[in-house]
């Protein structure tokens, strides 16, 4: 009887030896409460330790490895916080300094004796004419083993080689005959333990080889099937006959009220709405259009359609602050027309919760907006006829689908609703369970957001921009990869540290995806209300708020993202008729293709148009622990790297043939409230 490996994936991360109840709690904060959610955390690159530099040889500020024969070693200072300072000399010659601070104990280790040969990998630096390395990771030159070695993202403060320890510790606790369901299916591939391990092992295969290629593939293609075969159920249930709703003179009135015209791409898009109500089966349809480009207004045409024909509509989103901005642009767009709008989130209070509920039940609420709290069993509806999903890609499958299953007497119609880029044909295969409708341009009395590619030694100059416009009431988005500390990239904590410092009498404040929802609302609450001005965040504002005063966007190592991405970014600014800016900063290590790609950004506005290059530009030599993942709620697979996997197994036959557990549906698409 073979062995499931998902439930060994779901033993809890203390069970891995080392990891105590500290260390757990701050891995479960950030999301890695299993083994195997440590086990997916793919190593960010790997290090060439192939080879010995002679130390006459040496690069400054370049990473690499010496050896050579002890000559000096020295302390400095008194009691356990000494400096030790070791001298190296190799068979050039040359010699160079090693120093370690608060290491006394190092006076006393015989390996590091005079005389002893030793093996060190570290930065080189020099100090006047004399070369040096601080910290370096030192062993006996009997002990090297020249090869590839995983380099890991530090975690909620645990630096990468700690990581790496916990995870080879982790694969020890899952037997090495463990299948999954899918392997049978997958001859030309590893088993899923294999794959796996390669990643988290390999020593004597470059990283571009196919072998670990196929591996980083192989963990993959067992995601998109478990999406792909979640999306095919879908589409079958989605085939429902429906009464037709006929359009109504009260939508012109309602058009006729609002402050623009409709633009072309508005027009368009509501006639493929219109032909979906009026066809006797239910609408499941994704409403693709940039930040700004005015869905909302499609979205509430849609209302006033099924308020003239006695149904009820329900819009859902994955914050509080967006449901809250959501029902405060309804209000003011629908009850002028005497169209009732009401707000359900996890913060009603429960007597106005209770009140609401009841006169929903009886049909005297029109339009009801929430977050995922409307899903919850006592959200009952007289008779709710559309269910919307905005920003769609931040919920799960069965929670996009959930709202349609609240009326057991009609169908309900489907309108879900992103401003994520994504070229058609790779939508197509990502959501295919809908149809696609694709809104470009944006609203008029609207500026291009200049947008600039400057480095990192800008920043001074950067800060000086900064406060200018706050000078002049702006507000800034502050965005950085990371929520914890890492050796290279900076952190949500950090830069706000370096603002504070900056801007002393500002109200700076963070927000990352980790974060308590209610700290989350908090943050994006004061940002809108203008008592903070700058907000320090992840990409995790990629659905944030509508803040016109915001009309500065920094994106720190810009070139991580997809240009999808940034584009959607940048769409936070530049929601007034005021000029707005957007800085993008490549990282230190950012090549000449990198910086090529985002200087795209510069002259191009149009998102499908960005995403479509990213196509071409971004390729699989991309770090693997680097890709953007999150999108569409995977972890793995980044849309913008991986379309030809995307296409080539979207209309795979071994769809139909695999059996998905609900362990293993469980564990690449949970019922998150919310992705970062």
């Amino acid at each position: 009887m073979p062995i499931e490996i998902y439930p060994s994936f779901y033993l809890p991360i203390e069970r891995i030896d080392g990891i105590g109840p500290v260390a757990a709690k701050k891995l479960q904060a950030l999301g890695y409460s299993s083994v195997g959610s440590l086990l997916f955390h793919l190593p960010k690159s790997w290090v060439d330790d192939r080879h010995i530099k002679p130390i006459s040889e040496l690069i400054p500020k370049q990473e690499t490895r010496i050896a050579g024969t002890i000559t000096s070693r020295r302390s400095h200072g008194f009691g356990r916080k000494a400096t030790v300072h070791i001298t190296l000399s190799d068979d050039t010659g040359a010699s160079i300094q090693l120093s370690f601070f608060h290491a006394k104990y190092m006076m006393s280790d015989a390996r590091l004796a005079e005389g002893q040969k030793i093996t060190v990998r570290g930065t080189p630096d020099k100090w006047g004419s004399a070369w040096q390395i601080t910290h370096p990771e030192w062993q006996p030159i009997d002990r090297f083993e020249p090869c590839w070695k995983a380099k890991y993202a530090s975690v909620a403060g645990y630096n990468g080689s700690k990581i790496s320890g916990w995870i080879k510790k982790g694969l020890m606790l899952i037997a090495k005959e463990a299948e999954s369901p899918l392997d049978n299916h997958l001859p030309d591939y590893p088993s899923l333990f294999q794959a796996l391990y390669l990643l988290h092992n390999n020593a004597q295969h470059d990283p571009e080889s196919p072998i670990i290629q196929q591996a980083l593939q192989r963990l993959q293609v067992e995601e998109l099937l478990v999406y792909l075969q979640l999306m095919q159920q879908q589409r079958k249930l989605a085939e429902i006959s429906t009464t037709p709703l006929p359009a109504t003179e009260k939508e012109q009135t309602f058009i006729q009220s609002l402050p623009f015209a409709l633009t072309d791409a508005q027009q368009h898009v509501w006639q493929d709405i219109g032909d979906d109500l009026v066809a006797e089966k239910r609408m499941h349809r994704l409403l693709q259009g940039d930040v700004g480009a005015g869905k909302t207004w499609v979205a509430a045409l849609a209302m006033v359609r099924l308020a003239v024909h006695g149904r009820q509509s329900a819009m859902m989103a994955p914050t509080e602050v967006l449901a809250q901005q959501h029902a405060q642009t309804l209000r003011e767009l629908l009850e002028p027309h005497h169209i009732s709008v009401a707000l359900l989130t996890g913060s009603t209070k429960k007597r106005e919760r209770n009140t609401m509920l009841k006169a929903l039940a009886a049909g005297d609420i029109d339009v009801l907006v929430g977050t995922h709290a409307l899903l919850t069993h006592d959200v009952k509806f007289a008779d709710l006829g559309l269910a919307l999903v905005d920003e769609q890609h931040r919920f799960g499958v069965q929670q996009r689908w959930g709202l349609t299953t609240k009326n057991e007497e009609h169908a309900v119609h489907l309108l879900a609703m992103t401003a994520t880029p994504i070229p058609r044909s790779l939508a197509l295969a990502l959501y295919g369970d809908m149809d696609l409708s694709i809104m470009q341009g944006l609203p008029k009395g609207r500026k291009p957001i200049e947008t600039r590619v400057i480095s990192e030694s800008k920043l001074p100059a950067l800060a000086d921009a900064v406060e200018r416009m706050l000078n002049q009431d702006g507000r800034i988005y502050w965005i950085v990869p990371r929520i914890d500390e890492d050796e290279d990239m900076i952190s949500v904590d950090k830069r706000l540290d370096t603002l504070k410092q900056r801007f002393p009498n500002e109200n700076i404040l963070g927000l990352h995806g980790k974060m308590k929802p209610k700290d989350k609302q908090a943050a994006l609450c004061s940002f809108a209300d203008g008592s903070c001005r700058i907000l320090v965040s992840t990409t995790v504002v990629e659905v944030g708020v509508n803040v016109p005063e915001a009309r500065v966007m920094v994106i720190e190592h810009a070139d991580m993202y997809g240009l999808a991405q940034l584009h959607q970014l940048r769409g936070r600014v530049g929601r007034s008729d005021l000029q707005s800016y957007c800085m993008l900063i490549p990282s230190k290590q950012a090549g000449a293709t990198a910086t090529e790609r985002l200087s795209l950004m510069t002259s191009c506005h149009d998102g499908l148009m960005l995403a479509e290059s990213d196509l071409k530009h971004r390729g699989a030599g991309d770090a693997i622990g680097t890709r953007q993942s999150g999108e569409a709620g995977f972890r793995l697979i980044d849309p913008a790297l991986d379309t030809d996997l995307i296409r080539r197994w979207g209309n795979s036959p071994v769809i139909e043939e695999v059996s998905i557990s609900e362990n293993m549906r469980q564990f690449w698409r949970p019922l998150a409230d919310e992705v970062d």
